[in-house]
């Protein structure tokens, strides 16, 4: 069960970047152990690199070309469902620091990546 706790922050980008790309630019396999989880929505499209290091993608299952799910899979994804809320309980923590949410001044650009691990460090201490 997800305890809510940041355990990865990566650099900060400028541009606009697809998940699956900043996963694989930020490098968190450092980091991972052999049988780690991880939680995505259908568009995270990881699971070859995690095979690759002995891990899993979790994420809900989706309909597809089926009308209706078997009771099996909608007991399964009820159980999922609970999962992403404490990821995105930490993500508007994190947005409750009024300083990310608008442009930043010009003079801070260079402080950003550190300002916002701090403001995660402080969130995840709350």
């Amino acid at each position: 069960m997800p305890s809510g706790a940041i355990c990865f922050v990566s650099h900060l980008h400028c541009s606009r970047i697809s998940d699956n790309e900043l996963f694989l630019r930020s490098k968190p396999m450092d980091l991972i152990e052999p049988n780690d989880v991880f939680m995505g929505d259908k568009g995270f499209l990881i699971e070859e690199e995690l095979d690759k290091i002995s891990c899993t993608l979790k994420r809900p299952l989706f309909l597809k070309d089926k009308i209706q799910f078997h009771a099996s899979e909608t007991v399964s994804n009820c159980k999922f469902s609970i999962k992403p809320v404490t990821v995105e309980t930490a993500v508007s923590r994190i947005k409750q620091y009024k300083y990310f949410e608008s442009a930043l001044p010009y003079e801070s650009l260079h402080n950003v990546g550190s300002l916002f691990i701090i403001t995660c460090v402080i969130f995840i201490h709350l």
